[in-house]
């Protein structure tokens, strides 16, 4: 973060990101300065839409990618089962995405529930469908953890709040 002294002198400052203020020190004149990291209030305070939205939209590209690995492994035949499964899960996937709205609990449920179905994903993948899949079921694991970390947009409770 680049940062502007009242000496008129710009620093860059390593901030985290996830902090909302820090204070930092000017290295030209050595005053404490409070800096307000508006990315990190912002992600805090990010509207239920906004998560939602952003699920959907993470969902339906973990769904259009299974399906073009899907039908890669249809295309060859040792790996045509796998491809098959990841086909028809792909459109579940696809045709439930309208589901992901803000105030839906179920869309909590869903993701919490969903360790066990990653975890045969990657064995389906690394036994019949020679481990392709493999890396989309990390992108799986992620989009998981963003749901479940953005559960409040859901359930509408807050994090900070210390609900579960």
């Amino acid at each position: 973060m680049t940062i502007r002294c009242s000496c008129g002198r710009s620093f860059d400052a390593a901030v985290d990101p996830t902090v909302p203020e820090v204070a930092v020190r000017c290295p030209s004149c050595g005053q404490t300065l409070r800096v307000v990291n508006r990315n990190a209030a912002q992600a805090a305070a990010a509207p239920a839409d906004v998560v939602a939205a952003k699920l959907r939209r993470y969902e339906v590209l973990s769904g259009v990618l299974w399906l073009i690995i899907g039908a890669l492994q249809v295309a060859f035949l040792y790996t045509a089962a796998a491809g098959v499964w990841n086909i028809v899960n792909a459109i579940i996937r696809l045709r439930s995405v309208k589901n992901i709205r803000s105030g839906n609990p179920e869309v909590v449920q869903w993701y919490d529930g969903r360790k066990t179905s990653l975890i045969i994903f990657a064995v389906v993948n690394i036994v019949l469908g020679a481990a392709v899949g493999v890396v989309l079921v990390l992108f799986d694991c992620w989009v998981r953890n963003y749901a479940l970390k953005n559960k409040g947009a859901f359930t509408g409770i807050s994090a900070a709040s210390g609900g579960k």
